[in-house]
């Protein structure tokens, strides 16, 4: 009787043990893809389709560049953006230009040039 009584409270330990258990890692989804110091950047994704349709339409061109990366501008001189752009993926990494003017915005201007721009320093 003992030993039925033995194996048959380890189902009910176990059971207990993984209700009130250890943490669970969070889903993929519930992560963060950008966080930190450079968190800021996730917002700047949509705008990756303006650089690509400026630079289709003439509207943008590239001033320079410097190893994967691209200044892309936007009419900076008249207050229009300018952007620092992974060439490859149009991933933009900053929004600055004329529009800086009035200084950093928790949404634009934050690092201009951005840390990966490493040509001119």
């Amino acid at each position: 009787m003992a030993k039925l009584l033995k194996w048959s409270a380890l189902p009910l330990a176990a059971l207990l043990l993984g209700a009130c258990g250890g943490t669970q890692k969070p889903a993929k989804s519930d992560e963060q893809p950008l966080s930190g110091e450079r968190g800021y950047r996730a917002a700047y994704a949509p705008r990756a389709a303006e650089v690509k349709e400026g630079l289709a339409s003439g509207r943008c061109h590239v001033n320079s560049t410097c190893g994967e990366l691209s200044f892309v501008d936007c009419g900076m001189a008249a207050d229009g953006p300018a952007y620092y752009v992974r060439t490859s993926s149009h991933e933009v990494l900053e929004v600055c230009g004329g529009a800086c003017m009035s200084g950093p915005r928790q949404d634009m201007c934050v690092a201009c040039p951005p840390p990966e721009w490493t040509c001119g320093r």
